[in-house]
């Protein structure tokens, strides 16, 4: 195996270093040695240690605030904390960087026994992931020779390629009735009754706008059509099957316009039909 590069060898420093930090602070006691890159040790090493362990969880709870908003409202301030410290002892981090100390929290919700009273929060929890995931996502690189790709192509050879700025996110509850009502001075809790009342599930679709990187990304219900559309994309399938998928009432144009627009799109790429399996080409 050759030797890493130079540059890549303070990225390796860092990361074994966080990993290290994360580990002690999690341990029952103080490592005797203090992390890689840590110049303290003796006492000094068991003090600042024991400042993070008592300031790590607080921190950790005031990013988890910034990035489930709706989840922190359902619950209100004081169940919300209480989540926070249950999370923080019983799902340690993975990485130094708190911008992702929530990656685990929609599935660390699901094993909750006292919240399966409500059991559309891991899902909601789940769509403010998304949206602050994309809150960072690169722009879309839709060009005009996409464009002409997609009118002088043959729509049985070529796809739509996804931006990494949106996210389709599929649930059995209506977690974008949650996710609005809790964004607006007077909700219609009724409606949001009702909906929970007849378990009407929709797909949340997210995105950033298109270059704009000081708005929060949206959030919108899917139709049924749009939402077959963008389910066979995903899949890969070809756009003649995708339509076929979506069935008639998909407004191919209208959509195309809003992709383009709104950044949903990187490009259009050729896909390359698997061979039919015949009698002759069975193994």
């Amino acid at each position: 195996m050759s030797a890493l590069p130079e540059f890549e060898k303070p990225r390796l420093s860092e990361a074994r270093r966080q990993q290290e930090l994360i580990a002690a602070i999690f341990s029952g006691q103080a490592p005797d040695a203090p992390c890689t890159g840590v110049l303290q040790n003796g006492a000094r090493w068991r003090a600042g240690l024991a400042a993070y362990r008592g300031n790590g969880r607080t921190h950790a709870c005031n990013a988890l605030r910034v990035q489930f908003p709706t989840i922190l409202a359902m619950l209100g301030d004081a169940a919300f904390d209480a989540l926070c410290a249950h999370y923080w002892r019983g799902c340690p981090p993975r990485r130094g960087d708190l911008a992702w100390v929530g990656e685990e929290l929609p599935a660390f919700i699901e094993t909750q026994d006292s919240l399966s009273e409500w059991p559309w929060l891991p899902d909601c929890a789940r769509l403010d992931w998304a949206v602050w995931q994309l809150s960072g996502a690169p722009p879309a690189t839709f060009t005009e020779d996409d464009l002409r790709r997609l009118i002088d192509g043959d729509p049985a050879s070529l796809s739509f390629r996804l931006s990494a700025s949106v996210r389709r996110l599929p649930s059995a509850w209506p977690i974008v009735t949650f996710h609005e009502a809790h964004r607006v001075a007077q909700p219609d809790w009724e409606a949001v009754r009702q909906a929970v009342a007849h378990k009407r599930g929709q797909t949340a679709w997210i995105w950033r706008p298109h270059g704009d990187f000081a708005t929060m990304p949206a959030v919108a219900s899917l139709d049924a059509a749009t939402d077959r559309w963008i389910d066979a994309l995903e899949d890969g399938k070809t756009l003649d099957l995708a339509l076929d998928s979506a069935g008639e009432e998909f407004e191919f144009g209208a959509w195309l316009e809003q992709a383009v627009g709104h950044g949903w799109l990187d490009g259009v790429v050729a896909v390359h039909a698997s061979p039919a399996v015949t009698e002759e080409t069975k193994p």
